[in-house]
């Protein structure tokens, strides 16, 4: 064999080999990326299959507890700081402070007391009012804030008494302006303070039993109790000075005729004004009932 014929018969035997590898070759990797393949779909069905659980159960929680809403399940999975969470790291006080029950001590005080007494509500008119009292000789107003301690100086008086009813006065004692203070409520004055019995001329009673939620925390018997005080402090033929708001009862007619006209007639005040006299298109309406 020449050496010619030998090279090409080497060459052909290579040829003959690659001819016969490269295939098996490739479908070996087809197969290694097949496996590769299916190897990968594994892991992402696998990782599927694990947050499904997860889901799962979280679900199965949330309506277990029956406490949390979609929305909470996903902040609860995630994480997910809500604004109330924000605030309390921030000590922010994001709820509204709950004001206390009428019977259990209601608390206000403006900010401006004078812009208070000058603009607000009723309070021109309540200045007008107390102007007028300087000619009684003992006066009780039911309840006392620090807000009223303008009361005794809008009186203007050096003879008239003026006392104040209020089951939680204001501390310090400094906030009030009086010449005594019945400390309880208006339902307690015959057993606390029996020695007070028909000691008064005039009771003022602004924003108390006329007022829905202080109406509304008292029973029938409370009521009676109420309107049997009032004439415990009174003296015969003196005035009780009584405010009411719109909407405080259903029939207020009703109202006056089975709690209040057997034991009171209406009458007007000092000639300046009649029972029944309206503010603020009638929402304060003021009443002045005398003993009978």
């Amino acid at each position: 064999m020449t050496m010619h014929q030998h090279n090409l018969t080497e060459r052909s035997n290579k040829s003959g080999i690659k001819n016969a590898i490269v295939p098996k070759i490739r479908r070996v990797e087809g197969q290694v990326s097949s496996l590769v393949t299916s190897s990968r779909i594994r892991k992402i069905v696998a990782m599927k299959m694990i947050a499904l659980c997860f889901l799962g159960l979280s679900m199965f929680y949330i309506v277990s507890t029956n406490n949390l809403s979609a929305n909470d399940a996903t902040s609860s999975i995630l994480h997910v700081p809500d604004v109330r969470e924000i605030a309390s790291e921030n000590n922010m006080d994001m709820e509204p402070k709950k004001k206390k029950e009428p019977l259990e001590g209601w608390i206000y005080e403006p900010k401006n007391a004078n812009l208070f007494w000058k603009k607000m509500g009723d309070r021109p008119f309540q200045r007008e009012f107390y102007s007028r009292l300087g000619k009684f000789n003992r006066i009780v107003d039911v309840g006392a804030r620090g807000y009223n301690r303008y009361c005794k100086d809008l009186i203007n008086s050096t003879t008239a008494e003026y006392f104040q009813i209020e089951p939680f006065p204001p501390s310090p004692a400094a906030e009030m302006n009086n010449d005594g203070l019945l400390e309880c409520y208006m339902q307690e004055v015959g057993e606390k303070y029996p020695n007070l019995k028909n000691s008064f001329d005039l009771v003022i009673d602004f924003g108390v039993l006329g007022w829905k939620p202080v109406l509304d925390g008292l029973d029938e018997s409370g009521i009676r109790k109420y309107v049997e005080s009032v004439r415990f402090l009174l003296k015969d033929r003196g005035c009780w000075a009584l405010k009411i708001d719109k909407g405080w009862v259903l029939n207020q007619q009703e109202f006056f005729d089975k709690y209040l006209l057997p034991y009171f007639n209406l009458g007007d005040f000092d000639n300046a004004y009649k029972s029944g006299h309206s503010i603020k298109r009638g929402k304060f309406i003021f009443y002045f009932f005398y003993k009978k």
